[in-house]
């Protein structure tokens, strides 16, 4: 990676320390637009738009990772997408346009969805700040967000939210929760969980659940202990990024 941003330019100051962290899109100055990429298999390819509302210019590389938040460009050949272009440079208060491309390498699935991420790292210029000469610490942001390869024969999900299906549970070791199942073809991006029990409002860490499985989820102590009638709702993120909320009556035994 560092061969391929120093071709534009961006050099380890002496002394300097590099930092590499993971952001939320709307914590990095180089954005992208939309909180998710949707790649139709019909589709010869996908545009991501990126946008720097910073003064002064980066480099940002993309690559791809199949789900370890840990891997580098070197390990994204596995992955069955390319990014164009791959290396850039982005001018202050502009924006780059990145082609994405199923290469085809690998087959995918044709009843269900296919889920990777795509990286972006952005590295602003060694003499941000001016040109004294002391330590400095040089950070590299990086927004990493999901794409979804979605076969065109199973159309848009609709409400997603509507077609879930809930159980309440209980495990001597982990206490109560709830088990969602998703029987369709989408991944269920979970943006929130909420169960209502007893008269009070317990959250639940949320997450995906990919298509035609199931997942539980916890309550984050083993002292709540529901009994009887409750709802759980669950709030869904769209395809537009949106969120949708559905409520589900469940019993703890």
């Amino acid at each position: 990676m560092m061969k391929d941003l120093l071709r534009y330019g961006i050099r380890a100051l002496p002394g300097a320390a590099l930092f590499f962290a993971a952001v939320a899109t709307s914590q990095a100055s180089v954005t992208i637009m939309g909180s998710r990429i949707i790649y139709a298999s019909s589709a010869s390819s996908v545009d991501v738009q990126l946008k720097n509302s910073d003064s002064f210019p980066y480099v940002v590389q993309t690559w791809f990772d199949d789900g370890d938040v840990n891997a580098s460009p070197q390990n994204s050949s596995a992955v069955p997408f390319i990014a164009t272009p791959p290396v850039f440079r982005i001018q202050p208060k502009t924006g780059q346009v990145v082609r994405i491309v199923y290469s085809k390498t690998k087959s995918l699935p044709e009843d269900r969805e296919s889920l990777y991420w795509f990286n972006a790292l952005q590295v602003p210029p060694a003499n941000v700040g001016g040109a004294q000469k002391q330590n400095k610490m040089l950070v590299m942001l990086r927004t990493r967000i999901k794409l979804f390869y979605r076969p065109a024969s199973l159309g848009a999900p609709g409400n997603l939210a509507q077609k879930l299906q809930l159980k309440a549970i209980t495990d001597a070791q982990k206490g109560a929760g709830v088990e969602i199942t998703n029987p369709t073809p989408w991944f269920a991006s979970i943006g929130n969980l909420n169960a209502q029990v007893n008269g009070l409002s317990h959250s639940l860490v949320s997450d995906m659940v990919a298509p035609f499985s199931s997942q539980r989820f916890w309550f984050s102590s083993k002292a709540i202990t529901p009994k009887g009638n409750g709802r759980v709702k669950v709030t869904l993120v769209n395809d537009q990024g949106a969120r949708v909320s559905e409520d589900y009556a469940v019993t703890w035994p």
